[in-house]
């Protein structure tokens, strides 16, 4: 299994919704703190999806990465 740090474009994860609802994504590309999955941006270092309009951050989100 992949760490979140040695994702590249075009590796496929997969979103957490609410912890239990999920949705496959391919990495477009990755930053130097986010990864990016087409319109998704996510924490490079704790997965946590990046949504300033929801108020998530690294420290408080509704959906997170999981590497299957």
């Amino acid at each position: 299994m992949k760490k979140l740090n040695e994702l590249k474009a075009g590796d496929i994860v997969t979103r957490m919704l609410g912890g239990s609802i999920p949705m496959e994504l391919k990495v477009s590309e990755i930053t130097e703190t986010e990864i990016i999955c087409g319109a998704w941006k996510f924490d490079k270092e704790t997965g946590a999806e990046i949504d300033e309009d929801l108020g998530w951050d690294k420290y408080s989100s509704g959906s997170f990465l999981h590497i299957d």
